[in-house]
């Protein structure tokens, strides 16, 4: 028999999988070698798959017990063959080294073939009792 091994492809469905139980060690499934990642609040983009995993590795270490709850998505055709725009709107919620926090969240992911190439991530602070 043999064993064939499909990679996976971005969606809003991967994403909220990937956030209910947030594993960096699989953060770059579906991740672009030169990913650019736009986090809000940084003065620079992170480039390259490496770093961008990096982040999200912080993020985590930071708070480990982060979860992100999609509420809403929209997805369409970017303007080259391949390419989606995918839009996620999310709560998030966890424990930092300060105490619980909690955001509200709006992602605009552009992959191509199913491939992360870009990520623009915006959010603001909520009070852990509104979500």
């Amino acid at each position: 028999m043999t064993e064939t091994h499909t990679q996976p492809k971005f969606s809003a469905e991967f994403w909220a999988a990937f956030w209910a139980a947030p594993d960096a060690a699989r953060a770059g499934d579906v991740l672009a070698d030169d990913i650019v990642g736009y986090w809000q609040g940084d003065p620079t983009p992170v480039r390259g798959k490496e770093p961008y995993v990096g982040k999200i590795a912080e993020l985590v270490g930071a708070v480990p017990d982060l979860k992100l709850e999609l509420i809403d998505s929209a997805t369409v055709d970017g303007e080259q063959p391949g390419e989606q725009l995918v839009y996620l709107h999310y709560t998030g919620k966890g424990t930092g080294p300060d105490g619980p926090i909690a955001f509200r969240g709006l992602d605009r992911v552009r992959a191509r073939d199913g491939i992360v190439v870009e990520n623009v991530i915006r959010y603001d602070l909520a009070d852990p009792a509104s979500i």
